[in-house]
């Protein structure tokens, strides 16, 4: 009788303590960075701006792009990640987003 009563008890507690997933729209929302998706070659014009780069490695590297060429990119990661250089081989990129376009001086 003990038994039955324990039981009743813990299915009715049951739902309280069940997790629910996140929706997966939200999930992937959260993960992909905001801003405006580029292609790698117009990204010679974007010295100096933040971007995030995807990489074929399931990674996504934040910073300021400091050095573009051809075959690789480099850029300047925050505080948060070092405030290292960080070069990224051409092969790597999956995507690339503008996050903040790069200051221009203003002449005074």
């Amino acid at each position: 009788m003990a038994l039955a009563i324990a039981c009743a008890a813990l299915m009715a507690a049951a739902p309280a303590f069940a997790a629910k997933p996140a929706p997966k729209a939200e999930a992937a929302a959260a993960a992909s960075p905001a801003g405006r998706l580029v292609e790698y070659a117009e990204l010679e014009h974007q010295l100096g701006a933040q971007i995030a780069v995807e990489t074929t490695l399931n990674t996504v590297r934040r910073g300021w792009l400091i050095k573009y060429t051809g075959p690789a990119l480099t850029l300047q990661l925050g505080p948060e990640a070092g405030s290292i250089e960080l070069s990224v081989p051409r092969e790597s990129v999956r995507s690339v987003r503008i996050l903040a376009p790069a200051k221009t001086a203003q002449a005074e």
